[in-house]
Order: C-alpha cells, then structure tokens, then sequence
C-alpha cells in the first residue's frame, strides 16, 4: 500500500491525520499557512517581531485546540479566526498604532511594492508603482484593524464568504454587505490620495477642496465622499483616476510581507518544541482544552456565546459550583438571533447550569453562574472578566451599544465589580448597535 503524502492531503485530512497521532500532519499544515498567517497579522500589528509572536502563538493555540476537539468549519479559516484575535488581541494590550512601516530591530524596513507585470520595467515605471503601493497602503491605513482584517482576508487571501463569516462570527448573508462597503470605503480613500498626488495642479475645484488638508492623516470619511462626489462630476479627474487600477485590483498585488530568516528559525524552533512536548493531563488538560476551544472558534456567534462559555467551565473545572449559584435573566434588544455555541468541555456544564442554545429578540433566557464577586472591563469589542481569580478574555462579536447589569452600564467605563451572592437574582441588558 503507498504511503499517504501528507503534502498532498487536504487540510481536514491533515487535521485527522493529526488527531490519530501524526505530528507531521499538522508540521504539514504548519508549512502549508505560517507565511501567509504572518503576511496576514503583520499587516495588522505593524511589527514584524510582534507579527512573529502572534504568528507562534496562533499556531501553538491551534496546536493545543487541535488535541482538544475536531475543528468545525473550515480549516484555514478557523487558523485566521485565531490569528485574527490573537493581533487585535495585541494591539489592545500595546495600544499600537496598525499599518506602521513594519521596521526590525535592526532598524530596516519592509517597503510596499507591487511588481512588475512584464520580465523588466524601466526605472520611472518601478518608481511609480512604488509611489502606487503606498498610496495604497496608505488607504488600508485608514480602515480599522477589524476592517481592515476582512477586507485583506478577502482580497487577498481568498476566503470564501462562509469562511469570512466563520472567522467574524457573523452571519453570512451580512459579509457582501460589508464587504461592499468597506471595498468602497478603501476606493475612495485611494482615490482621494491619487488625485491629491497625480491630479489637484490639473484641476482647480479639487485643489480648493484640498487645500490645508495635511494626507494621509486627515482623509476623514467626509472628504472621502467629497472628492468622491467631485470625481463623479469632473471630467478631468475622472480621466485621472481611470488611469489607475481600482483598490481592490492593486491590493491583492502588493507583495507579501515574509518573516526574516531569523524570525522563520524561531518560529519553527517554537513549532517543534510545541510538538514535542506531551499532552497536559488531569486537570490542566481540561483548562488547555477550554483555552483551545475558547481561542480557536469564531468568537462565540454572540457576545454570550463566549461569555456562556467562559462561566461555565470555569465553574465546572474550578468545582465552584459548591459555593452555590446566581440567576442570571438575559435580555437582548436590537440584536439579531444570538446563538450560542458550545464544545468539549463546556457543553456538559453549560447544560448543568441551564444556559440556552440561543437569546432571541424579546424573550428573557435565564441562567446561572457560579457565586461570587466578578471584576469585569467590557468595550465594543472585547469583554474582560475576572472569575475566582482566572482571567479571561472574550471576544465580541456582535456590534454592541450598550451593556448593563442591574442597570448598571457596563460598556466603556473601565473596571467594575459585580457581586453576584449565592441564590441571588440578576438581569444582563445587550442593545446591538
């Protein structure tokens, strides 16, 4: 019988491969994505060491979830969820600027550039399309990194809308939508930045509107539909601009962003190690296994599908539950259905503790959550919570307005204790923007 290239395989096969005990299988899949992960987050982060850790950690996460559960969905798009969180993870914590000049340690820099189509360019036409790619660049610049992070893993890495939905916890019917109007949104920006460089000394209307305004820094989304509006009516601006591809024909073209031999040694150093080292055991395997699951889904379908998540195996592997429980009644307004979705090992525990499948526009679900005092930091997009003394991180999905406890506003108000007294009663308030 011959031997199964592993090459050859396709990505669910590599992960079977895997989960029956073949290192290389996932070795394989390792090789099959590492570069285009770190072209992927270093675009979001700005840093090519820290594009490099967030590259480490998506892996040795998807390492661990791999030997915690079988992955649903997609493969690759489930490896981008993770790294995807895992940047916007980083930036929160760094408070980093996104889309820097991705300079190294040694103090190099990684240029964007689009290639030559032909098999030699004169000089002013490699000088031009470098003038190119950073106007581009410079229009990526302005979408924010959740933007910004679709919008690439569309165009450039060509996930399927399904897949897109699956790595944003939305629903699929949403994604064009959004996807049309962030393409838009990128056109403008580049529009306006092409015809600031190439185009205002020809015309004297888009020289006026122009005028003091200091680019890239201050394409707001107002002068973006107003230079949008003005092309639509100049005949020689739009001459102009049609000399140019639009945004979504230039991106996908720019040349991937490769981690440095040396970042490349340590990631695969880090690989083998993490390959190497044995499955945790006992209880710890139990809490690898959530941290896997937790990180490597689409963040919940809902905010509550993570936060549901996090409550309930924390209660379970923490044996919390014998301090006794609080009711929580949850109340959505304005928010689509929110499904929730649990695997090994939160599904067991959430089914103790009465946690429903899904929160639907105008019903109250109620629920329960191991007693105690909870420290909590939530904002639109990311929700911190302190269990017993377990941190945990969870991840919103939905696009949220407002967020209450007790009628108590939670969302963007910093840290805030929430005592929650064995057999005590509590309403949680979620108003989607």
């Amino acid at each position: 019988m011959p031997e199964f290239d592993l090459r050859a395989a396709t990505d669910d096969q590599l992960v079977d491969r895997f989960r029956a005990g073949n290192a290389q299988a996932f070795a394989t899949l390792y090789e099959r994505y590492v570069d285009r992960v770190y072209d992927f987050v270093a675009r979001l982060v700005g840093d090519r060491e820290v594009a490099a850790d967030v590259t480490q950690e998506t892996f040795v996460k998807a390492l661990t979830g791999l030997r915690a559960r079988r992955v649903q969905g997609s493969v690759r798009a489930w490896l981008f969820t993770i790294a995807r969180n895992t940047a916007i993870d980083s930036l929160r914590r760094q408070r980093t600027t996104a889309f820097s000049r991705l300079a190294t340690s040694e103090g190099e820099e990684w240029e964007p550039e689009i290639p030559a189509s032909g098999l030699e360019a004169q000089p002013e036409d490699v000088a031009r399309r470098a003038e190119l790619a950073e106007l581009v660049w410079q229009a990526a610049r302005g979408l924010n990194p959740s933007d910004y992070a679709l919008l690439d893993l569309s165009l450039r890495h060509d996930l399927s809308p399904a897949e897109l939905a699956q790595v944003v916890g939305a629903r699929r019917s949403a994604i064009n939508t959004r996807l049309s109007r962030l393409r838009d949104a990128l056109e403008e920006s580049l529009t306006a930045l092409l015809l600031a460089r190439w185009g205002r000394h020809d015309c004297a209307e888009l020289d006026r509107l122009l005028d003091g305004v200091e680019l890239p820094s201050g394409l707001t989304p107002q002068l973006r539909r107003t230079v949008a509006r003005h092309v639509e009516q100049c005949e020689v601006c739009r001459r102009t601009r049609s000399k140019v591809a639009t945004a979504a024909e230039l991106l996908p073209a720019a040349t991937p962003i490769l981690p440095t031999p040396e970042l490349r040694a340590v990631l695969d150093t880090a690989l083998q190690q993490a390959l190497a080292a044995p499955a945790p055991g006992g209880l710890s395997s139990v809490i690898a296994q959530f941290r896997g699951w937790l990180s490597g889904t689409a963040p919940g379908k809902a905010v509550l599908g993570t936060l549901g998540a996090v409550v309930v195996v924390v209660g379970a592997v923490g044996g919390w539950l014998t301090f006794g429980t609080a009711t929580v009644a949850v109340a959505t307004s304005h928010c689509p259905p929110l499904e929730l979705e649990f695997g090994q090992p939160a599904s067991a525990a959430a089914w103790l503790l009465g946690v429903p499948s899904e929160f639907r526009p105008g019903e109250v679900r109620n629920f329960r959550v191991p007693a105690g005092t909870l420290t909590v930091r939530v904002m639109r997009e990311v929700a911190e919570i302190r269990l017993a003394g377990l941190p945990v991180e969870i991840q919103l999905a939905a696009p949220l307005a407002e967020v209450t406890w007790d009628g108590q506003a939670l969302l963007g108000r910093g840290l805030q204790e929430l005592r929650a007294p064995r057999g005590s009663f509590h309403t949680i308030g979620l108003t989607c923007s």
